[in-house]
């Protein structure tokens, strides 16, 4: 049997994974028949549905977290334990990854956002400023200090999927750490464990690739990323 007859087995995607694709579709179903049964109309129905796109994500990404702890670790495959917890945490911030203009709004009012983030799990300061654009895929793996900037179009993502040596699918996952008065430039792209330093810029464009540390104008690879955390 050659390579190209094994490589779909390989990279099967398991049963969990595939049932879990469906509970973004499950959860805005179950908001509208929530609305229907109820008969919620006017204002109720507006105070509902910003109720149920707002919170009930976050409360229950932030009850998963309380009870499994955070998924972290390197070139997980879709059996481990840390990956399983990501996928279902993923499939709650779908429908807000998909419509961009839902972060969006809540940016229009200083202080909210960031908010908004801690109801996720992160660590967000109320004083750092977010730029139209800026991209943040898991929301719940973020430090982001005191006078931080993220530039417009820049792209924060706690995790990377990976080819593992065996062909099949992984994911890196970690958290995502910006330090005091650090600016990340417009268009920047920063993966899983990556760390820049106190009132670091970040050029515009830049990627940042996983576990890099970007302090004095220069990058560098985290041999190991718990060993540096922002302190």
């Amino acid at each position: 049997m050659n390579d190209t007859e094994t490589a779909p087995a390989r990279n099967k995607v398991t049963g969990l994974t595939l049932a879990l694709n469906w509970l973004p579709f499950l959860y805005i179903v179950t908001g509208v028949l929530i609305s229907l049964v109820t008969g919620v109309q006017g204002g109720l129905l507006l105070a509902f549905t910003l109720a149920w796109i707002y919170l009930v994500p976050p409360l229950v990404c932030r009850a998963t977290l309380t009870i499994a702890g955070y998924p972290e670790g390197r070139n997980l495959d879709q059996q481990a334990s840390a990956y399983k917890l990501w996928w279902f945490l993923t499939q709650w911030q779908v429908v807000l990854n998909r419509v961009p203009l839902l972060d969006e709004l809540l940016r229009l009012v200083p202080g909210l956002y960031p908010l908004w983030l801690r109801l996720w799990g992160s660590r967000v300061s109320l004083f750092a400023y977010w730029a139209p654009g800026a991209v943040i895929v898991d929301r719940y793996l973020l430090q982001v200090e005191r006078g931080a900037v993220i530039g417009t179009g820049a792209l924060l993502s706690g995790h990377l999927g990976v080819q593992g040596e065996d062909g099949t699918f992984r994911v890196d996952i970690a958290p995502i750490e910006i330090a005091a008065g650090a600016i990340i430039g417009a268009g920047a792209k920063l993966g899983p464990g990556c760390r820049v330093a106190g009132d670091e810029l970040v050029p515009a464009g830049r990627l940042l690739k996983p576990f890099t540390t970007w302090q004095h104008g220069r990058k560098r690879a985290r041999i190991s990323h718990q060993a540096d955390r922002i302190q």
